[in-house]
């Protein structure tokens, strides 16, 4: 597909149903997202974290200083267990080392709840360590964090921590909150410069958790040091959706072996069933977080390994001295918190190499977050394109923008396509200028208007509710702030009835790419049948739906199209289940859409079924069947309603996406037929200069 990078070979495991379980954010008074815990199968470790006014970071030495330490009560929460050799044991084992130094458990006292997936659990042991007198706290996982904010008031001599977040919680008054994270991207970094130098087939796998946190760090370093040893390496990264399944993880290094893979990596306490794969086939292992040889001492070959000794007795001794929170923390290889250990077996050349890139680093010659992002020097026709495309951004004062979202910023459907446009601006102007705070996974109605009002109240210019439920709520809440922005969707109602002058109202007319998504299905399709799986018959899901049978009706009549709404938004297995109908039907075209369609789309995946996506780029939950996607843009729309705030136009206007504006975009995979793709870009044309009509068929 022609938006595919050489990034992804994604797993078909994408849980955005755990991920809206997880929650996304520091833990703001309006950033409720861990209030709806309905998956708590899975320990998570980590996730992302709000846009945000962030801590300045300590650079603390790895090396422990325990001189000062004459009695301490140490209390640690975690997600998974002591012995994960991954997250938890690094922590953990770190701890046992103070405890030594300090002169034992007389001096130094250690108490754990381990294997804490469910949060609410974890919220309990937290206060009840706080109660029980505990001097400092560690909530490690970052989906602790709204907890440990809510409990850590009620214990101002308490000291807390969590990570990874650099969240200290100062703008929320808290003054006895660390905060902690590791530069996984770095030791990826040289992993992956030491891997490709290895390799001899070229051919390397990795096998993530969840993208989010150092898991995403350590792999996004690990690709781009593979790259950079070897442009032409082929790196497949499976996700499997999941911390702590070792089945998966064994299945999936299965799979990169069956691809060529001479080289395997991968990070959280699920590498236990890859490493064992690795050890079983001979495939040399690279770990992170936690030396992990123990599990197969011929085949680890090197580590990334995670030292918390400093950074955790700063913090006791802070705590001592009289100092219980506001510092941020950070693991690096300049600081010792992140080092590489390589086996004496390994090729000279190999390691040298590797050793090279992570002195770069150290030395700060090299920043492997802008290798990451692709920042090189542009040549000087590069530079005329970007000034001219920088042309369509305005000038803007500072603005805070608020997102109050039904399901993830990683959904792969709308919470993402317009958080990803939010993201954009932000990445154009600045985060000096462009400041973004969100609350996902909303469920709860009564829960969203408390955090549109808790935006309100903190200030912030446009607090956008990305979802029809939420109307009611906002229009009694926009008159008690005039010059704030409210906006939501999908709607034409303004408020204006009701006197309400500061609310902006937008819609994406999916009727139009559903009709050229209708026109590319009828000319791909070789049995005439053709399966939409829906969610609720309402809103742009069904223009969606009407668009795309008109397209199919208009193309072909006897294509027999089959729509089922599942009746819900986010429930993946009844579009799973829905995906499994269509096919036994005999449909060889699937299409549908909102955050649900990722179990429809590992339906496909596994039949190797064409899937037709909306609203946001869902090829990472089916690298080789999302053959098309209707994107929706809201990089304007947002815009406007930026524009218009400071201009003192706070809102009541209706702002749409459709093919002309640009808001929607159509992608087609470059494998597709040349006939099958010119009459879709004609049918764009047609709804575009007006020549096609869309009437919706009538449905029962």
């Amino acid at each position: 597909m022609n938006r595919k990078t050489w990034l992804s070979v994604i797993w078909v495991m994408l849980l955005a149903a755990f991920l809206i379980a997880c929650g996304g954010g520091a833990p703001e008074p309006d950033d409720v997202s861990e209030t709806e815990t309905t998956v708590e199968e899975e320990p998570v470790e980590e996730a992302e974290v709000v846009e945000e006014e962030e801590a300045a970071v300590e650079d603390v030495s790895a090396e422990a200083d325990v001189s000062d330490i004459d009695q301490v009560r140490v209390a640690i929460v975690m997600p998974s267990t002591i012995t994960d050799l991954a997250w938890s044991q690094a922590i953990y084992d770190a701890l046992l080392r103070l405890q030594e130094e300090a002169g034992g458990e007389e001096v130094f006292e250690i108490a754990f709840s381990e294997s804490m997936f469910n949060v609410t659990d974890a919220a309990a042991a937290i206060r009840d360590y706080a109660e029980e007198g505990y001097d400092v706290v560690i909530a490690h996982g970052t989906q602790y964090g709204t907890s440990m904010f809510e409990v850590a008031p009620d214990f101002p001599d308490t000291t807390f921590a969590w990570g990874t977040a650099v969240d200290t919680g100062e703008d929320q008054g808290l003054e006895n909150v660390f905060a902690y994270e590791a530069r996984a991207e770095e030791g990826g970094y040289v992993a992956g410069i030491l891997a490709s130098n290895l390799s001899e087939s070229g051919v390397i796998g990795v096998v993530g958790p969840v993208e989010a946190g150092d898991a995403k760090l350590y792999i996004d370093g690990f690709v781009a040091g593979a790259m950079a040893a070897n442009p032409e390496a082929q790196v497949n990264v499976s996700y499997t959706g999941s911390f702590g399944d070792t089945a998966l993880a064994a299945e999936a290094a299965n799979t990169h072996i069956q691809a060529g893979a001479d080289i395997l990596t991968g990070s959280a306490q699920q590498v236990v069933g890859a490493i064992g794969v690795a050890n079983e086939q001979g495939i040399p292992w690279i770990g992170t977080q936690s030396d992990q040889s123990s599990l197969a001492p011929d085949i680890v070959i090197s580590t990334q390994l995670y030292v918390w000794d400093g950074v955790m007795s700063d913090i006791i001794n802070k705590h001592l001295a009289g100092e219980n929170g506001g510092t941020a923390y950070a693991l690096t290889l300049a600081n010792g918190g992140l080092v590489m250990e390589f086996s004496d077996t390994l090729d000279a050349d190999a390691v040298t190499a590797a050793q090279e890139a992570a002195d770069q680093i150290v030395a700060g010659s090299l920043d492997v977050m802008a290798v990451i992002a692709g920042e090189a020097p542009m040549e000087e026709s590069e530079e005329s394109m970007a000034e001219e495309e920088m042309a369509d951004f305005p000038e803007i004062e500072p603005v805070r923008v608020a997102l109050v979202l039904p399901s993830t910023t990683t959904d792969l459907a709308w919470s993402q396509s317009i958080y990803d446009s939010l993201v954009e601006i932000q990445e154009h102007y600045g985060e000096d200028v462009v400041e973004i705070a969100f609350s996902e996974s909303m469920f709860n109605v009564t829960d969203a208007a408390a955090a549109i009002r808790d935006y309100a109240d903190s200030g912030y210019d446009l607090v956008i509710a990305h979802g029809a439920q939420y109307g009611t709520s906002l229009f009694e809440l926009a008159p008690d702030f005039p010059e704030t922005s409210f906006a939501w969707g999908t709607t034409t109602n303004t408020g204006e009835e009701e006197g309400v002058t500061n609310v902006f109202a937008y819609e994406p007319r999916a009727e139009q790419g559903g009709y050229v998504s209708g026109v590319l299905a009828a000319n791909l399709t070789e049995v005439g049948i053709i399966g939409l799986v829906g969610p609720v018959d309402a809103g742009d899901a069904k223009l969606h739906v009407d668009g795309f049978l008109a397209g199919v009706k208009d193309t072909d009549a006897d294509v027999q199209v089959n729509v089922s709404f599942t009746g819900s938004f986010g429930d993946t297995a009844l579009a799973a289940e829905a995906a499994n109908t269509h096919l036994q039907a005999g449909a060889d075209i699937l299409t549908g859409s909102s955050q649900q369609v990722v179990g429809a789309i590992g339906i496909a995946q596994e039949n190797n079924i064409p899937w037709l996506g909306i609203q946001a780029d869902q090829s990472p939950a089916g690298q080789d069947v999302v053959i098309a996607t209707v994107l929706y843009d809201w990089t304007d729309t947002l815009l406007e309603m930026i524009v218009s705030n400071q201009a003192g136009d706070y809102g009541g206007r209706v702002l749409q996406l459709t093919l002309e504006n640009g808001g929607q975009t159509m992608v087609y995979d470059d494998s597709l037929p040349a006939d099958a793709v010119e009459a879709a870009m004609a049918a764009e044309q047609g709804i575009i200069d007006g020549t096609i009509e869309i009437v919706a068929e009538p449905r029962n």
